[in-house]
């Protein structure tokens, strides 16, 4: 589950001990973008049930923190 992509890590880093405060783990991953440069991408997983993905979604959206469900590649 990606939670924000940032050009700045230290953004990156803000959302993530955010999160931490939460009682949610996530791990920043950082990718090299065509024609966007590095970007960290905060993210939660992965999750192999889609009842803790809604759980995690639901207790995020109460905290105002929007979620986008991503597949990992296989």
């Amino acid at each position: 589950m990606q939670l924000g992509a940032f050009q700045n890590q230290d953004e990156a880093d803000n959302l993530k001990a955010k999160l931490a405060l939460l009682g949610v783990e996530a791990k920043i991953q950082s990718v090299n973008v065509p024609d966007k440069g590095m970007v960290h991408r905060v993210r939660v997983g992965p999750l192999s049930r889609q009842d803790d993905v809604e759980r995690i979604r639901a207790q995020l959206k109460q905290d105002g923190i929007s979620a986008n469900v991503v597949k990992a590649a296989e």
